[in-house]
């Protein structure tokens, strides 16, 4: 009886551990972690508070649009595909869908560069066409992490921030570290990545980005 009870309570801790690591990593996909990032500057570099409401509309919807419901719309799309036609040409949705998001981020990079806005906007989404670029290259060899690549790229432009504008981003900076430690686990779980990956992930993510932002 014992035993029973459990083995009842280990399979339920596991569907609860699943569901979970289902949870974080909707929550910190590697589509939405980028206009995370252009909200968190927004909120530190000088200069940004005088911009009017509707320049700073345009800033984000460019973001969002770019970074997250243009690939979001090609997932659809290629789901419908897939469904009703079936296209061969469409079903290798992987590649497909690194090349049509990145892109979607160098558009809206140079939508971002018309703007009267501070160049590092521009960099950021080209920082993340980059890792996006670089994680496609790599994904035909090795399953690196994409959650960890763009969460690493956040972590890299906080610290960017630090060197380039002086700001203060000690407490931002633990949470995302302990962000990016939770969802490293969350993909480590289920055996999405292994750990090699997960921390390849989030060192070349941080490396790529605080290139960008610091030394271009």
């Amino acid at each position: 009886m014992r035993s029973y009870i459990f083995l009842n309570l280990s399979a339920m801790n596991e569907k609860i551990l699943k569901y979970t690591s289902q949870v974080i990593s909707t929550v910190f996909n590697p589509l939405i972690v980028p206009t995370l990032g252009v909200l968190l500057v927004m909120n530190y570099i000088p200069a940004v508070e005088y911009y009017s409401f509707k320049l700073k509309f345009v800033l984000i919807a460019i973001v969002v649009t770019s970074s997250c419901l243009i690939p979001l719309l090609y997932l659809f799309l290629s789901n419908i595909n897939q469904k009703l036609f079936n296209e061969k040409w469409l079903n290798n949705s992987k590649i497909l869908f690194y090349l049509f998001s990145c892109l979607s981020l160098f558009l809206g990079a140079q939508l971002l560069g018309r703007l009267p806005i501070t160049g590092i906007f521009k960099l950021l989404l080209l920082g993340t066409c980059f890792i996006f670029l670089i994680d496609f290259i790599i994904s035909f060899k090795w399953n690196i992490s994409e959650h960890l690549t763009t969460l690493g790229g956040l972590w890299g432009t906080l610290i960017a921030l630090n060197f380039r504008y002086g700001v203060d981003v000690v407490w931002i900076l633990i949470v995302v570290t302990i962000l990016a430690g939770v969802t490293g686990a969350a993909r480590v779980f289920p055996e999405h990545h292994t750990p090699a990956q997960v921390y390849t992930g989030f060192g070349l993510g941080a490396a790529c980005m605080f290139g960008f932002l610091y030394f271009i």
